[in-house]
C-alpha cells in the first residue's frame, strides 16, 4: 500500500548498515518509519530523515509490516536549531516529551502544532529560551490529560489570594492561609534530582506573574501561546522551576536531553 502523510521528524536511529529507523509525529500519532539507505550520502531521503524536519512522506507498506520511506519532501527543516547548540539541546528535549506523551494511532494534532509552533519560537528567538521551553511543558502536559487548576485555592476556593504555592503533587492551587491551618512545611529550594522531585506534596511558591503565565500556557489558543511576557527574572525563575517540576513529576522521569541542556548553560 502507497500513501503519503505529514510529519515531524522526532528522532533518527541507526539501523542495520546503512538504514535508519525514524521516528515521526503526525496528526494521526505517532510513527515509526524504516527509511532503507538514510545514512547515505547519495540517499534522496537523507535529508528528510534528520531530527526537526517537518517533511511530506512517501510511504510504502505491506501487511502490518513495518512502513518504510519511498521518499518525500520537506516542509519545514528548522536549519538554525542545528547552529546554536543551547537551541539544539532544547528542541532535542521538546522532541522527546512529545515522543513521551504521544501515542501510536492515537489523534495527535495539538500535540504536533504545539511542537511545530515551539520549534518556530527557539529557532526565531521569540521569548527568551527558558520561558518558551516552561511554555511548552505546561501546554504539553495538560494536553496529555494532566492539567493543573491553578484558578483558585483548593480548600477554601478563593480565587484572588495574595500568597499561593503550587501543589505539584496534586496539580493544584493552595493559598497561604490554607496552607497554614494544615501546617504544611512548604519545599522551597527543590534540586532538579528527580528522586526529590517525585517527594509527596511538593509546594511551589509562585508569584502572581508565574501564576497567571501558567494559566496562560494552558487556556489560550496555540498561535498565541507565546505571547506574552515575564520582564522580572524572578517570574521566570519561578514560572520556569514550576513547569518543569511538575512534568516530571507526573512523567516520573527525567531526560538526558534534559541534563544536556543544562550543562551547557
Amino acid at each position: 500500500m502507497l500513501y503519503t502523510v505529514d510529519g515531524l521528524v522526532l528522532r533518527a536511529q541507526n539501523y542495520g548498515e546503512n538504514d535508519k529507523l525514524v521516528t515521526i509525529l503526525t496528526s494521526e500519532g505517532k510513527q515509526v518509519l524504516l527509511a532503507k539507505g538514510a545514512r547515505s550520502m547519495k540517499s534522496k531521503i537523507k535529508n528528510i530523515t534528520e531530527p526537526f524536519v517537518y517533511a511530506n512522506f512517501e510511504l510504502n507498506q505491506k501487511g502490518s509490516a513495518i512502513a518504510w520511506i519511498k521518499g518525500g519532501s520537506s516542509i519545514e527543516i528548522f536549519y538554525n536549531l542545528r547552529e546554536d547548540v543551547e537551541k539544539l539541546f532544547l528542541a532535542t528535549y521538546v522532541c522527546d516529551i512529545a515522543n513521551e506523551l504521544s501515542g501510536e494511532r492515537v489523534e495527535c494534532s495539538d500535540m504536533l502544532r504545539l511542537t511545530l509552533n515551539t520549534l518556530f519560537a527557539i529557532m526565531n528567538n521569540m521569548r527568551p529560551l527558558a520561558q518558551i521551553k516552561a511554555v511548552y511543558e505546561m501546554r504539553a502536559v495538560a494536553i496529555s490529560g494532566y492539567c493543573p487548576n491553578l484558578d483558585y485555592c483548593e480548600e477554601c476556593e478563593e480565587e484572588n489570594a495574595e500568597l499561593t504555592y503550587f501543589d505539584i503533587t496534586n496539580g493544584a492551587l493552595i493559598c497561604s492561609d490554607c496552607l497554614n491551618k494544615r501546617g504544611r512545611i512548604v519545599k522551597k529550594n527543590l534540586s532538579l534530582t528527580y528522586d526529590d522531585i517525585r517527594e509527596r506534596n511538593v509546594l511551589i511558591p509562585l508569584t502572581p506573574a508565574s501564576r497567571s503565565a501558567i494559566r496562560f500556557a494552558i487556556g489560550v489558543p496555540v498561535e498565541k501561546i507565546f505571547s506574552f511576557n515575564l520582564s522580572e527574572a524572578e517570574d521566570l525563575k519561578t514560572f520556569s522551576k514550576a513547569c518543569e517540576e511538575y512534568i516530571l513529576y507526573h512523567l516520573g522521569h527525567g531526560f538526558d536531553s534534559l541534563d544536556l541542556y543544562y550543562s551547557i548553560l
